[in-house]
């Protein structure tokens, strides 16, 4: 341990405390490595009135409002979680940052503002982030893709593409209970909610995430922007240019979970031994067959990943990787980053 860490251990605040990242954060930091002293509860004013249970005992939340300097929440933390919108996420960090509090970031809104840190990809980005006091943990499918690729990494991959599977989950709280109340509607002849799902997913299939621009003269016309940034966040984590980086964004009927079916070209001539020594190397990859499907790997903190095959025209090859995009990719990624910021003596 670092001679500046606390050696009682660490104030650690979670704002946006009462969403699905929020709380899944919370109960997963009872059982992390991190030493927690005291933790601090926040989030929007919706949420006023709320508890959360930690380790048996109801901790009320703290209502987020005024300039952070302001707040009481965030006297004397130490490390803060931001599991909040972009709209949120970005101004306070900057805040918080200025006051010394190491921020880590949930879902790559920091991207361009602080480092992209995957431990299990590389953490040679922690000296910067602890500089600047601002880390980002990517989205589930960047950390899904960029963990099997950096496994790869001796075998010298040279692009990957494939399709992304996201489930209701991926939208908080409110995209799982929607889909719950347009399974419910349907079976019941009635109409069903369709807010965040404007075109319903129960039962269904939407092959695109997010915005998709058609400018005619764009060379990804036809990529969605959610699948441009994880393409650019994946290409800056295991340095491939971004040209390289071909992976479709689709919404499962699904209540939680992220699976990736996907293609990494290799130009080592690996047969599938070699490939599974390299991957089951991986810190935090487990290979299983059969492979589980999402609602199976609730709860676990490893990528699992399946399915191995050889390219028929050689030079490749295709898997299928699985996760709770919670507990492994949103929560377990940050809780990681703040681990290693922790031990190497950065925070």
């Amino acid at each position: 341990m670092s001679e500046t860490q606390p050696a009682e251990g660490l104030t650690i605040a979670v704002v946006g405390a009462t969403g699905a990242v929020g709380r899944d954060l919370v109960a997963t930091l009872e059982r992390s490595a991190l030493p927690v002293r005291e933790l601090r509860l926040v989030a929007g004013r919706s949420s006023a009135g709320q508890t959360v249970d930690v380790g048996g005992r109801s901790h009320r939340v703290q209502v987020l409002s005024g300039e952070p300097g302001e707040l009481p929440a965030f006297e004397g933390v130490q490390l803060a979680f931001l599991a909040v919108p972009p709209e949120v996420s970005v101004p306070l960090a900057s805040a918080l940052a200025e006051q010394g509090i190491m921020v880590v970031e949930i879902g790559g809104a920091l991207a361009g503002r602080a480092p992209m840190v995957v431990p299990a990809v590389g953490i040679e980005a922690l000296a910067e982030a602890s500089r600047l006091r601002m880390a980002s943990s990517p989205s589930a499918p960047t950390v899904v893709v960029a963990t099997v690729v950096a496994a790869l990494r001796d075998l010298v991959p040279e692009s990957v593409s494939g399709t992304v599977l996201l489930s209701a989950g991926a939208a908080g709280r409110a995209g799982a209970e929607e889909l719950s109340g347009q399974v419910v509607a349907l079976f019941n002849q009635r109409q069903p909610p369709r807010r965040v799902f404007p075109t319903g997913l129960a039962f269904d299939l939407l092959p695109a995430v997010g915005t998709v621009p058609a400018a005619d003269d764009d060379p990804l016309a036809g990529w969605s922007e959610a699948e441009r940034r994880v393409a650019a966040e994946v290409a800056t984590l295991v340095e491939l240019p971004p040209p390289h980086i071909a992976l479709s964004l689709a919404v499962a009927p699904l209540f939680s979970g992220v699976a990736a079916s996907l293609r990494v070209a290799l130009e080592a001539d690996a047969d599938l031994d070699e490939i599974r020594r390299r991957l089951e190397a991986g810190p935090t990859i487990r290979l299983a067959e059969p492979l589980a499907g999402p609602r199976r790997l609730v709860g676990r903190a490893g990528l699992y990943v399946g399915r191995l095959r050889k390219d028929p025209a050689g030079g490749a090859v295709h898997l299928w990787a699985m996760a709770d995009n919670l507990r492994f990719a949103a929560t377990g990624n940050a809780i990681a980053v703040a681990t290693t910021l922790w031990r190497e003596g950065m925070l």
